[in-house]
């Protein structure tokens, strides 16, 4: 039973790798977004350059479940994400603009 997990987790993390290097979509090709510091321990911040304003955000732990974020404007197309209260490990963060046709997601580790 413990190998069949450990697999099915490996399997779960290699899908979510995969993802997390990829963007969605035709997408707009002149949008640029990172994400630091990685690892986190306290806020998250996202740098957006380029063509996409209506951007949303959505966290989601390792094992695909959703987690409430709040993400605060920092001005200049910067957004802080507090992780302090998150458990330790890995996440996903997804930025999209729908409107703009883009999706990217992001691994990070929260310390």
């Amino acid at each position: 039973m413990r190998n069949k997990l450990i697999i099915l987790t490996f399997a779960a993390f290699a899908s979510f790798s995969a993802l997390a290097q990829s963007s969605f979509g035709g997408g707009s090709q002149d949008a640029k977004v990172s994400i630091y510091p990685n690892p986190a321990v306290d806020v998250l911040m996202v740098q957006i350059e380029g063509d996409i304003s209506n951007t949303t955000f959505e966290l989601n732990s390792m094992i695909g479940n959703k987690v409430i974020i709040r993400p605060e404007d920092a001005g200049n197309g910067r957004y802080k994400i507090p992780v302090k209260d998150l458990a330790t490990g890995y996440y996903f963060l997804i930025v999209e603009d729908e409107e703009k046709r883009f999706k990217k997601a992001f691994k990070f580790l929260k310390h």
